[in-house]
Formats: C-alpha cells, structure tokens, sequence
C-alpha cells in the first residue's frame, strides 16, 4: 500500500485522551463545579449549583442553566441567578420550581445574605415568551422566608416545589435541623409571596443532623404514570426524600399525607436503614413531573472520588445522573427508577444473545460494542436454589458484607454479574455482582458494587457499596441493567428496585482499552436467559455555541413589565438578577442567509458529487468531491470526508484522499465504498494520473478498528482499471459499489462514452485487485452523452425495505441510475437483471422523458444500503444558482440533498424517496390543523413556526373534478409548461400549493404547487416550482422545474412534503413520486422575515383535508471543534 493523504488520529471515543474520565451522555458543566428542573413551553430546564470561578466548592454559588428538548442534549445558558443581591450576595444556594395556574414558572432558592444567614427568595422569569426563560428577576421584598427563631444561620436550606391544596393555599417545606433533629419546616400561602410557618414540622426525627434538599411528591397506587405535585386523592401515597448532609446520602418515606392536618404518616421510621433512591454516589436529588410523557424524573448529584488536586488538573467536578423515571412498585413498599426511555436515541450497535450458560469460575467477554461508553441489560436464571448457602443476613449491612465479600470472593451463587471497564488482563474492573442465599427456606438477594479494583491508582476513595433487592429468585430471575460512561457506572438491579452508582477512574481500561465481561465466580452454574447491550452514542452536553439550535420559537404569552406582572405580584418591584444573554437563535448569521440549518455541507470552500456513502461498525460515512482551496471547481479534487451517529449530525474529519500519487496527483474524482466479507470496507474511485487520464483505483483503510476510518491506504498497484482502447482519456470514470453474484465475481460498472453513445462498461474481478471488462456494456444509449456516476441496485418488489447490492433473486428488480451530464440530470431505469449473461432489460428506454430523481436542482447522487434500518437511503449534490462571485463573497458552494429512503412503488413503476425518519428529532413547535376550505384566489398563512427553517406536510383534496380544465398533456414538456404557466396564472383546479420563503408583501416567494387537468375522463396532476420570484436580486438561475406525478386525484388525496432550509427548498409531491428541490437566494424572506403560506389561485376551490408543519432545530453539521465528536 502506498500511503494516502494522512487522515488526523483524534479519539472517536467521548473524552479525549487528556480527559479520560469525561462522560458522554452524562449532564456536567463544561467545567469548573457542578436545582430547580423542570418543563416549561417545550423545553426541560435544567438548574444547577455551580461554581463559575473554579473545580471546588465554594458557598457563593450561582445558579447555572441548561435548556433540552429531549432530557438528553443539553444546551448551556448564561447563569440564571447569580450572588448580587443583598439577600443572596455570599450565595445562591438550593432551591426548586414550581409552574403556577396560568403556566407561570416561578423559583424559590436558599440565598446567603449579607450575614451569611440562609432565607429563602423568590425569582420569576423576566420574559414568558422566550421558553429558554434566559432572564429572571429577583423580587424586591425578598427573602419571603426569613430564618425562624431558634435555628442556627446556617441550618435553613433549599425550599420544596410547591403544592396546591383544595383550601387554595400553596405548601413548601424547608430543610433545616435543631440540635441534631432533622426538620422539614412547613410553608403556607395564599398569594406565594406571604409565607406563615405551620404550627409544627411536616415531619422530623431525632438524631439525624441537617436535612437538605427535601423533596415531596405524590405516586401512584396503581400506575407507573407521574402526577402533578398538588394531586391528593386516594390514588396516591406521597413520598417524603431527604438528604442527610452528615451521611451525604438521599433517603426517603413513603406514606399519608392529610393537608387538613398537616399530616404525613410514613409507612416505617427513618433510621440509616431506610430505603434509599441509590446506594452508591448519589445526593441532594430533585424530582419534577414531565407533563408531556405523565411521568415523574429523578435526577441526582454524583460526586467525584477522587483528590481536590484531580479536580483542578481536570478544570471540572461533578456530574448528573442520567434522568430516571420514578415510580410507585406493585408492593406499595418502594419506589422504582430506569433510565427514561430516550436514551434508546444513543443505542446503537446491538449485541445480544439468549441461555448462555455460565460455569462456575468463567467469564464471557461481550463484544461489538464501544465498552467505556454503553448500558448493558442482562437478565440470570438460576436452578437448584437449594444448593445456595445458609446465611441469617438479619442486622447485616449489606454494605460492609459487599466490602467483606468482594467481586474476588467464591461463594456458590455468586458473585456473578458484570466487570465493567475492565482492562485485557482484569487488574483494573468495576464488579457488579450479585450473591445469593438462603435461611430457614427463604432468599436474600444481595447486589455489589466493587470498586476495589477500579483503578490502579491510590488516592482515591474506591468504596464498595451495596443493597439487598427484594425479589425472590425461585419466581424471579435476577435483572441487572448497567450505564457505563467512563467514570460513572450506574446499576439498576431487580428491575429498578435497587440502584448503585459508582465514580471510578481507570488508567488502563481507558477508551478502546475498555472490556465488558459477564462472569461468574461461584460455584454453582447460571444461566444468562437474555443479554442485549448497545453502545451509547456521545450527547451533546453543555457545549458553548450560541444559543438558539434552530429553536426559533414564537409564543403568544405576555411579557413581564411593571405594568404586566404576575397574578401573585401585584406591586413588585423587580431587582434585576444576573443577566442571561439573548443572542439570536437563527441557523444563519446576517452575513450568511443561505447557509443552511439541517443540509450537509462543508464548513467553506467548494462541495460536488457525494462519494462512498456507506456503514461501518456504528458510524455513518459520507465522502464528498472537495476543492480545499477555494469555493469553485478545480479538477483536482479532494475526497472530504464526515462521520455521523444519525445521518442528521456530522462530524468532519481530514480528508480521505488527497492527489498525492501518479495514479491521482491531478485529481481523486468519484468513486463508490463496498463492504467486503468480513466487514472490510473499501473504496474504488476515479484518479486522474500523470497525463490527465481518468483511471480507476483501490484504496482500503489503515486500521479496521477505527470506526471513523481515518486513514486511507492506496493500493501500490493501482491503477486497477485502465482506460480502455477507443475511449477518450477524460470520458471514463465514477466506479459504482461492486456486486457480488453466485459464482463469487465482484461487478462494478463505470460510467463512459464512445462517439457520443453514453454507456455502463462492466468489470468483473475474483479478487477486487485484477479487473477484466466484460465483452459489452451492462447498458448503453446512443446519443446520450457521458454518463457519470452510475448506480446500480436491488429493489424489492413486495417491501419498501432496502437490501444489499448483491441480493439477486425473484423478489428483486434492479435500478441503473446514470448521470447524464451533458443535461446535468440524474436518470434512472427499473429492469430486470441477469448476471449470467450479464443483461439488463429495462421496462422502458433511457429518453430524456425518462423517469429522474428529481426534477430539479439535483444531480452527480449516491444511494447506499442501511443495514441497521434495512433500508436504501439516497443523497445528491444541489448545486448553486448564483453566480461565480457569489460563491467567493460567501466563501462556499454546494449542498448535499437532505437523506432520503428510497424504494419500489407498489406499481413497481417509479421509485418513491421520503426524507428519513431521523428528520423527527429535529422537529419542534408543530402546527396542525384539518378540513381548511381554501376558497378562489386564497392564502392562509401558517404561523408558529419558523418559516425559514420548516418541515410542511399538506395534503389538499379536490371535489367537482368534472370541471377540471379540458387538456391534452401528451408530448408536453412539463417543465416548460410550468415555466409558461407560473403560479400567478389562474386556471381551475391550481394553481393551488405553497409559497415558502415568501416576503410579507409576497414579491419574494418561492411557489410549490399543483394543477389538474382532463383529458378524455383521465385527470393528470402537474406539480411545479416556480423560482421565477424567489429573490428580487438579478443574475440568479430562477429556472422554473415541473413533473407530473402518478397518480389518481379522483382516488388519492394530492400530498406535499416541503423541506425549507434557508435556501433550499426540497419538495416531495405525491408521497414522495415526484420530488423537486430548488436553490433560492431571497433577500426579504430571510430568517424571522420569511413567511410560509398556503395558497390557492385556481377558480375552484380546494379542502386542506390535512396540515402539519413543524419548526426544524439546527443541527450540528461540520462545525469543527477540539472537544470531541459532535454526535
């Protein structure tokens, strides 16, 4: 091999090498130290104590803010509070949220005046309308809760969520201790302003120090479902969490709770035996209920273990646990938690397998996925329970039994579970385990967490911990569920009924040195019934960017001023709190308005043809034609190169290839990726040698282990192809992905032509490295030009599912896409392929009637076979429409197409493309609405959405057909049609659609739209867009494109999709028969100024039977960054 361009060696893995220890999915600030979470308008908030100035703690805290869609990216605000007031100068400390009637959110927190006395204040935010709730205001009579009498300054802290009674008064409980007793002080309001002490605690007991961080919170009898923290009824039994500061632990009671009286009667006492939300590293939690899933969310404090002196090497200390769901289990007795269902967003690369037995003494290492960064669910079986040992575990602290017993201990059932980041040869593991026993014909179950062994290193607090799991073995197996995230392993045991989190610090089982192991070191045999484990994919936590994220949004609710204050306040007078900045939320900058939000493309410089899309081992690849030097073609082409968890977020990486060798040293043209057996990726692409010649040539990656495939080697013997006798040096080129038949010979096709006839030569190959053309093209079609980029693959016949390039049977017919460039236009036939003689038959002629793509801007595309979604997915390059200075002024040039499936019609006539169904995580803010009559010369405008940057699915539904206009469209260029009869000329039915990207006064506006016409009782359905006023600049190619679409509109409802970003708009007429994607550069409709409507010009009016649009979030596309992958 001779070495290709050096691609760079940064880490795939979360933490780069000099932050090992940095989680992936796991919520800390982007550094220095780590209260009120809750929803809000469609956002989560997340509020947290936070030390700005450096790694350790320090009493004048701020409140920092963190805002998600999701509960797993979070994006980072500016403080929400910070120590200015009198009343929180020397800190702000603990405190929680409460939404108010009237969908107010409001804040009460524990601030240390300027006496260092702990009082409680109130803060509301400043504007109801941003849902990012930036900017907060301290109330001007605060504190609303002074110190009561009796109480040291400094024992009175981190007020509850409030509650609402029937006798309409609000509750809060402090946290506080008077000689030694732990108190939760009870609150009561009318107005949340003025606050009396009831006459006694809600509940204290004796001997158990300060009580911080209270929480109090109705569950459910009967149901895993959430409830508001005002529901009282007899459906639920209400939980009563406190932190213990001296044991540094969250404990909590279950019980009655009477509001008449004051009143909460728990199940069992609180002594240090009580039950516990987790076992391990885990304090001052904060509860809220999620209104949106009926759900309640625990999220918990997870300390470091290790030196003061780690955390300032490190710059950072803290962590959140990841989110789980909270519920009341069927015994009534405890609580339940699990990770909340959308961390299956960062699954990814499954392993899984079912009754694998586990020997006494034996390990069984699990592989396939990335094992310092993943959540592993294994369920034990385990027989002949009466073998298990005899141990009276009464008075036992389960503990101190774990610390005795460690993970290196035999005892017949156990310990067996999992070794989590465990090096090659076991000296570094993290132990999960469990044992079990038996005593008078009853088991204990007891579950470990071992960190003994974590880490080579000293200094570090390596305690083990451990719980007992109540379940019974002889009717229940044995469920474990692990979160790994580099130095946080947490552990749901039984389901959910006990969890342990560990902080560890490996110096070995680092990254890609990580191990995962299921073992058993007891005697007695178990039975693994079900193992499935995923890799977890990096989140993207408190990265700095400016905020926004493309959630542009628009909420009809007042703003607070001093003549529109809340309900509650009617004489306030604010003091301004810490100030949250409100940058712009906007994909585009002012100087770059067509850039767009959720289109891939380069960072600068010029972007062409896709290249190589492909899988491997969890990531998605894209390749690109790249000019690195400037944004206009240059035949010598770099290979770009980007890598992507979701096909929706992309990393960007050094380019593949670069023209370094004689074989490509003016140029790395087009090429194709195929996966050979053994899941060896490779790439054959088009080099132009010495003398200019178009020649075809090998390259395979560096290491296989590196998911990004990083670094590119070229095959010493390149080139493989030569140009073949009679053909043009420059006329040869663009190898498509190989195939594979029976008789075990790779085929790959690449695009020619000879005295203007345009062809697919056919090679074949036993090797991959010696290639013979075969005696006649797989296809050719005199007088149409060069073909570029061929394509050529397997569609089902009976399944919208994608298979591989190689599958050939009945259940198949195969598609020959070319790319005709003398039109600059992708064409594709539907045929039937024979590779014993090597034919392929169309069911129709390559004319230039044939069926495209696209109808538009879209052309040089790639299509590719998902494995993990069983589907072929598509992307094209979408070239400019503005001129060569243009492209200097704006420094780049060139889109790739938004992803889309592909697959056969069910008249297996046509293709259908769709976007993929990953665009739904970036949609936010829908609108929907049905059974809109849009009457003669109509518009109706969609609002609530940022029109910009949309996703607009309409379907219109046509009555009276009989009067369609009479028109013969047979031999019509529906192009030049809709060029002739733009969106300003009236016929009957059309034209009727959308106007994206339009100005307020509609002189801008880019027109998708549709007209009906009959013809003999048959009715033909035209789709058009027409650029012809998308911008009022000149020198732009506004070149109006039109299609018909297949299908009935006295059957079938006539659908739209359009994608809007900036300034591309893709269109999908007909559920995705005939799509049409424009390039537009507007100059009113830009950003808040575009404006989106649906329109109706024809006579006869049209029903909007259905309409969803939906804002669409920016996502994080070749943005390069030093703090690891984007995805």
């Amino acid at each position: 091999m001779a070495g290709s361009h050096h691609v760079g060696s940064e880490s795939s893995l979360a933490s780069p090498s000099d932050q090992p220890h940095r989680t992936a999915f796991h919520f800390q600030p982007p550094k220095n130290w780590m209260n009120g979470p809750m929803y809000y308008n469609g956002v989560y908030h997340f509020f947290y104590q936070h030390n700005p100035s450096g790694p350790l703690f320090n009493p004048q805290m701020y409140w920092a803010h963190s805002v998600s869609r999701d509960l797993i990216n979070w994006t980072p605000l500016d403080h929400a509070f910070a120590p200015t007031q009198p009343f929180d100068i020397n800190g702000c400390w603990s405190g929680s949220a409460t939404i108010l009637p009237g969908n107010i959110p409001v804040i009460l927190y524990t601030g240390l005046d300027s006496e260092h006395r702990q009082v409680q204040n109130l803060a509301v935010p400043k504007d109801l309308s941003d849902p990012y709730l930036r900017e907060w205001v301290g109330y001007t009579g605060n504190p609303v809760i002074n110190l009561p009498d009796g109480i040291q300054h400094d024992d009175f802290r981190d007020p509850t969520t409030a509650w609402l009674a029937n006798d309409g008064k609000w509750r809060v409980i402090v946290g506080s201790q008077k000689d030694k007793k732990g108190i939760a002080f009870l609150y009561r309001s009318e107005d949340f302003v003025n606050w009396s002490m009831h006459e006694s605690p809600l509940y204290e007991v004796a001997g158990t120090g300060i009580w911080e961080c209270p929480d109090f919170f109705p569950v459910c009898v009967d149901s895993n479902n959430g409830v508001d923290t005002s529901v009282m009824n007899s459906r639920v039994k209400h939980v009563l969490k406190v932190g213990l500061y001296d044991y540094t632990r969250d404990y909590y009671l279950i019980g009655s709770y009477t509001p008449e009286k004051e009143s909460f009667v728990p199940q069992n006492e609180l002594t240090l035996d009580t039950l516990r939300y987790d076992y391990g590293k885990y304090y001052a939690s904060k509860s809220f209920f999620d209104p949106v899933k009926n759900r309640r969310i625990l999220m918990g404090w997870v300390n470091e273990s290790d030196s003061e002196t780690d955390c300032i090497a490190k710059g950072w200390s803290g962590l959140q646990s990841f989110p789980r769901s909270i519920w009341l289990d069927q015994n009534q007795k405890q609580l339940v938690q699990w990770p909340i269902e959308e961390i299956k967003m960062l699954h990814e690369n499954e392993v899984s397998f079912q009754n694998k037995k586990l020997e006494g003494g034996s390990l069984h290492e699990i592989l396939g996925i990335t094992a310092s960064q993943a959540d592993v669910k294994i369920s034990f079986k385990l027989t002949n329970l009466e073998e298990a040992e005899e141990l009276d575990l009464s008075g036992i602290d389960p503990q101190v039994f774990c610390s005795e017993m460690d993970a290196s201990k035999k005892g017949k059932f156990g310990p067996f579970g999992l070794f989590a980041l465990a090096s090659h040869d076991l000296s570094e593991r993290t132990a999960i385990f469990f044992r079990v026993f038996q005593n008078n014909g009853r088991y204990s179950v007891l579950m470990c967490s071992d960190q003994s062994r974590s880490s080579t290193r000293n200094g570090l607090d390596k305690t083990t911990y451990g719980a007992f799991v109540d379940i019974d073995p002889q009717q229940d197996e044995i469920s474990l569920r692990t979160l790994i995230d580099h130095s946080i392993v947490e552990s749901f045991g039984g389901g959910g009924k006990t969890c342990i989190t560990a902080r560890v610090y490996p110096t070995l089982a680092i990254g890609d040195d990580a191990r995962l192991f299921a073992f058993n070191y007891g005697t007695e045999s178990v039975l693994i019934s079900e193992l499935s484990a995923w890799s977890v994919k990096k989140a993207r936590i408190n990265i700095e960017e400016t905020i926004g994220c493309g959630h542009a949004i628009n909420l009809s609710i007042p703003k607070y001023d001093e003549d529109n204050l809340p309900f509650f306040i009617p004489t306030f007078v604010m003091a301004p709190s810490h100030h949250v900045g409100s940058e712009s939320r906007l994909a585009s900058p002012s100087d770059q308005p067509y850039r767009t939000s959720f289109h891939f493309q380069v960072p600068k410089n010029w972007m062409n043809d896709p290249n190589g899309p492909m899988y491997y081992n969890g990531v998605y690849h894209f390749f690109y034609q790249h000019n690195p030097s400037g944004p206009l073609f240059h035949p010598r082409m770099y290979w770009g190169h980007s890598v992507s968890r979701d096909l929706i977020n992309w990393t960007p990486l050094d380019p593949a290839f670069a023209p370094t060798e004689p074989f490509d040293i003016n140029g790395c043209w087009s090429g194709s990726a195929t996966i050979l057996p053994g899941n060896k990726p490779v790439m054959l692409y088009t080099g132009l040698d010495t003398e200019n010649r178009q020649v075809q040539n090998l390259a395979v990656p560096k290491d296989l282990s590196d998911p990004h495939l990083r670094e590119w080697f070229k095959h010493t013997g390149n080139p493989i192809i030569n140009v073949p006798d009679g053909i043009k040096h420059d006329d040869f080129r663009d190898p498509s992905t190989a195939w594979r038949a029976d008789d075990g010979k790779w085929r790959i096709i690449v695009g020619s032509r000879r005295e203007g006839t345009g062809m697919a030569f056919l090679y074949r190959s036993e090797d991959f490295v010696n290639w013979s053309m075969w005696e006649s093209p797989l296809y050719e079609v005199a007088g149409s030009g060069i073909w570029e980029c061929p394509d050529f693959f397997p569609v089902c016949v009976d399944s919208k599912n994608g298979v591989d390039t190689s599958v050939m049977n009945s259940r198949v017919k195969h598609v020959l896409k070319m790319a005709a460039f003398d039109r600059g236009r992708d064409y594709y036939l539907i045929g039937n392929y024979n590779p014993e003689n090597e034919h392929f038959v169309p069911q129709s002629e390559l004319t230039l009637g044939s069926l495209r793509y696209d109808y538009g801007k879209f052309y040089a595309s790639k299509s590719f076979f998902d494995p993990v979604k069983n589907r072929r997915i598509l992307m094209g390059w979408v070239s400019e429409s503005d001129s060569d200075e243009d492209a200097h002024a704006k420094g780049w040039s060139g889109l790739q197409s938004f992803p889309r499936s592909i697959w056969l019609d069910q008249n297996q006539k046509q293709l259908v493309q769709w976007p993929i169904e990953e665009f739904k995580m970036l949609h936010e803010n829908e609108v929907s609405f049905k059974n809109k009559s849009l009457e003669a010369g109509s518009l109706h405008e969609i609002l609530g959405i940022t029109a910009s940057q949309a996703d607009v699915n309409v379907s219109f539904k046509l009555t009276n057909l009989e009067e369609a206009e009479e028109l013969d469209l047979s031999g019509i260029d529906p192009q030049v049609f809709c060029s002739e009869m733009d969106a300003s000329k009236k016929g009957k039915f059309g034209p009727f659609g959308l106007l994206a990207l339009a100005s307020h006064d509609l002189s801008e506006q880019t027109a998708i739209f549709f007209r009906v016409y009959k013809n003999n009782g048959r009715y033909t359905v035209l789709m058009c867009s027409d650029q012809s006023r998308s911008s009022t600049r000149n020198g732009l190619d506004k070149t109006t494109y039109g299609a018909f679409v297949d299908i009935d509109p006295q059957q079938d409802e006539i659908s739209l999709r359009t994608l809007i970003d900036h300034s591309i708009v893709e269109s999908f007429g007909g559920g995705g028969k005939t799509c049409i994607t424009a390039r537009v550069y507007p100059t009113l409709a830009i950003g808040d100024e575009a404006h989106l409507f649906a329109f109706n010009y024809g006579t006869e009016s049209v029903l909007i039977s259905e309409l969803s649009a939906w804002s669409v979030k920016k996502a994080h596309i070749n943005i390069e960054e030093t703090n690891g992958d984007a995805y």
